[in-house]
């Protein structure tokens, strides 16, 4: 099977209308044209519902848009709305160069920053040709690659001139209330989102479509949406903080790409990665390749419900691969989910597939491979996390089975583990892992842990699992991972 970027098309002839900037009547043509150096915002502020902007080749700067109801946002090639303003006057002083004029106050932000990256929550960004540099806290830690912000002035050791500068001040580029909006086929960057905020962010709107979309370079969030959403094709990759999050019913996303995201250093056990969904009935997430972010790559936290993970390639990801936390009943088949987990897979933490506190999970035909040095195959973890929309969170009724798991050497484990209650979640939890192959490197190795011990495959079948599953002892050369399978 290929993993491909889905392309959602929307028919009829579009009939183009020049956009001069000025008011629009409910009595004028629904396409209007849009080219850099027009006030956007006001633009569509003053268009009716409905009407549909088509953008011109170029980079559109600082805008902020408020769509109304059904409108329309529709790009080509070459069209980037960009939060960044352009530094094009540098002075020398004092060993370093200075910009000679004053830019905006620092933005308000969030601090929850990981060990080490006490400036995460700082939200401005500095790019130098289109290079992201390291934002450092005074001016003796100034260096080639380094820039420093004091005073409503920007510092770089590097010499500024014949070079493209840019500094990210805008929060926000696309947002608002509005229902069935469309944004397709464009890029978003270098915008300052806040912490837990999209640089696109509808999350109090309603069916809005976004098609073959790029949300790259911002420092929160690429992308935040709201109920009945539908997010197919493009890309939502190099973010601060999350490639995307959302809320509410009825949202798919579908053939997205979700990679190298957390840039800013925020801290994980917080919230950071590739995804963050929160509140959501009946979420799908379809055929993605999230992979190579800085925390977990998909994962459902806080009253998720009737949710389906399918076909989606999940790798290379710091935490764990696909979890569903503080949640309930869940779907995730036909996923690869494979190399997660380095540097966060102490007890079953840093799982390729995780149900954490969540019930009535079917994981079912999933390929899972963990690596020869880091991280586990599907683990459930149970505590003491109270209870939510649907009752108690618990990891209970849990059906592991059909999935395929690879050990590619004597490292990681797969099963159950428990911080509280313990006697009460071993005799009534009724989860179970059945049907399930392993393919191991060594026979012998503790491969499964239960009752907060790790045992061999003749023990974990004593106590009850995988009574018709199949180990294999072979030894496998790792998957090309890749966003085609």
């Amino acid at each position: 099977m290929t993993w491909r970027v889905g392309i959602l098309w929307f028919g009829g002839s579009v009939a183009t209308i020049l956009g001069s900037g000025c008011a629009l009547s409910a009595q004028q043509a629904s396409d209007v044209t849009l080219r850099p150096g027009q006030d956007i915002e006001a633009i569509v502020e003053n268009a009716p519902e409905g009407t549909r902007f088509h953008f011109e080749p170029g980079i559109y700067r600082q805008q902020t848009i408020y769509p109304k109801d059904r409108q329309e946002l529709i790009g080509q090639d070459g069209v980037i709305l960009s939060g960044a303003m352009e530094l094009t006057s540098w002075e020398k002083r004092n060993g370093f160069w200075r910009t000679q004029d004053d830019l905006p106050e620092p933005l308000p932000s969030e601090e929850a920053c990981a060990s080490g990256r006490d400036l995460c929550h700082l939200r401005e960004d500095l790019f130098v040709d289109g290079r992201l540099y390291e934002r450092v806290g005074s001016l003796d830690e100034l260096a080639p690659g380094a820039w420093h912000y004091k005073d409503s002035r920007a510092y770089l050791a590097d010499h500024p001139t014949r070079q493209s500068v840019e500094l990210g001040v805008t929060p926000l580029a696309i947002g608002g209330d509005a229902s069935d909006v469309v944004v397709k086929d464009l890029i978003i960057e270098k915008y300052a989102s806040l912490a837990q905020n999209g640089a696109i962010d509808f999350r109090d709107g309603r069916g809005w479509q976004v098609t073959n979309v790029t949300a790259r370079w911002n420092h929160g969030v690429g992308l935040a949406f709201g109920p009945q959403a539908r997010v197919e094709g493009g890309s939502f990759s190099h973010n601060g903080q999350l490639g995307m999050k959302g809320t509410g019913e009825g949202s798919t996303v579908e053939g997205v790409e979700i990679a190298y995201n957390n840039y800013a250093g925020y801290s994980t056990r917080w919230e950071a990665g590739g995804t963050k969904f929160y509140r959501t009935s009946g979420l799908v997430v379809r055929n993605a390749c999230v992979h190579h972010n800085e925390g977990p790559g998909l994962w459902t936290d806080i009253d998720n419900i009737d949710v389906l993970y399918e076909g989606n390639t999940v790798f290379s990801n710091a935490n764990d691969g696909i979890k569903h936390e503080i949640s309930y009943d869940a779907t995730i088949r036909d996923n690869v989910v494979a190399h997660n987990g380095k540097g966060h897979d102490v007890w079953l933490w840093g799982s390729q597939i995780l149900i954490q506190n969540s019930r009535n999970v079917e994981v079912e035909s999933n390929l899972v491979e963990v690596s020869n040095e880091f991280g586990h195959g599907i683990g459930v973890v149970h505590q003491d996390r109270g209870e939510g929309a649907y009752g108690p969170w618990q990891a209970t009724a849990n059906r592991i089975h059909h999935n395929t798991v690879v050990h590619l050497s004597r490292h990681g484990q797969n099963g159950m583990v428990v911080d509280t209650d313990e006697d009460w979640f071993w005799k009534r939890s009724h989860n179970r892992f059945d049907w399930n192959t392993y393919i191991v490197s060594d026979g012998v190795e503790e491969y499964w842990n239960v009752h907060d011990r790790g045992e061999v495959w003749a023990a974990f079948r004593r106590l009850g699992y995988e009574r018709n599953g199949e180990l294999v002892v072979e030894q496998r050369e790792p998957m090309d991972l890749s966003c085609v399978r």
